[in-house]
């Protein structure tokens, strides 16, 4: 298993923990990055803090442009960039994806699968979910705390070698990893979570903790409108899917969401791939989703407001 090649496609704040942790275990893994994360990466090595402890590890890393092509294969392939990338990372990794290369996504969202496999083939593609709360505290420094699990599974249900392989690096690198029979489903389940607190987040500036004590009817009623259009897809989302992301966020005491971290910092957010993706499934199934409406326009009215403060 340790002669398994590994390539991470984005080293932020989930591609930086998942593959120090198996870089550490002693796994040959290497790290595509850019700009300045790619620089200090390249020069003083990756970071790695938790529970306040500091590990600095040097890791090997690329940049995509120049470096990527002339790799060759690998056999597994982690896609860890923002969903928006998700076309530009399936084209850049292309080259090294072989016969028997598996891709995973372990990115927020319900359509990267299907985007990366309308690439290089949906067979060669699984999927693939992180609950992991860890942050890109600069470039090249990755803070980590709590609960670190993930899930694998083949997006046709079965059970595979590969994704059996994965699952046993994954557990050696000390990463909690379950394996699903019913991938999409779970990708909805995690949606159920990313729609309402992460657009919440964004519209009220508050962290999860404050939305859970602040906002809690409005979130539940955000969760229920996601499970429907799940359910109007025929998907087998689990029936607790509400219950379950209320009570697995009672942890994450003062941690802002991935897409407040990135409000705050000016950049852009996935907000069609985890808002407008919804209301567009309940549209074409006649969902009514009146509160998710309502805060993603919301939030397309604070966007266009800092971008008049931004050129004022």
């Amino acid at each position: 298993m340790k002669n398994k090649k590994i390539l991470i496609f984005g080293t932020g704040a989930v591609g930086g923990y998942f593959g120090s942790m198996i870089h550490k275990a002693g796994y040959d893994i290497t790290f595509v990055a850019r700009g300045k994360n790619y620089e200090i990466l390249e020069q003083k090595g990756l970071t790695l803090i938790q529970d306040k402890e500091k590990e600095i590890l040097k890791v090997k890393v690329l940049e995509p442009i120049h470096e990527l092509a002339l790799q060759g294969y690998f056999d597994y392939i982690l896609v860890c960039t923002k969903s928006k990338d998700t076309k530009e990372a399936a084209l850049k990794i292309k080259p090294n994806v072989g016969t028997d290369t598996c891709v995973v996504s372990l990115q927020n969202g319900v359509e990267n699968e299907d985007i990366i496999g309308s690439v290089i083939g949906i067979d060669k593609v699984a999927g693939g979910l992180t609950f992991v709360a860890s942050r890109l505290l600069e470039p090249g420094v990755i803070y980590q705390f709590g609960y670190n699990g993930s899930m694998l599974g083949e997006l046709d249900g079965r059970v595979s070698e590969r994704i059996l392989n994965l699952q046993k690096i994954f557990l050696k690198s000390g990463i909690d990893c379950k394996v699903s029979e019913n991938m999409r489903a779970e990708l909805w389940n995690k949606l159920v979570w990313n729609t309402s607190f992460n657009s919440l987040s964004v519209f009220t500036g508050k962290t999860v903790d404050k939305l859970l004590e602040e906002d809690y009817e409005l979130l539940k009623s955000i969760m229920i409108e996601v499970r429907e259009v799940a359910l109007a897809l025929g998907l087998n989302i689990r029936k607790d899917t509400v219950e379950f992301n209320l009570e697995r966020s009672k942890g994450f005491t003062g941690f802002k969401t991935s897409m407040l971290q990135d409000f705050e910092a000016g950049k852009s957010i996935e907000l069609e791939e985890l808002v407008g993706v919804v209301i567009k499934k309940a549209k074409e199934k006649n969902v009514p989703v009146p509160n998710i409406e309502e805060v993603y326009n919301e939030i397309k009215l604070k966007q266009k407001s800092e971008k008049q403060k931004s050129l004022s």
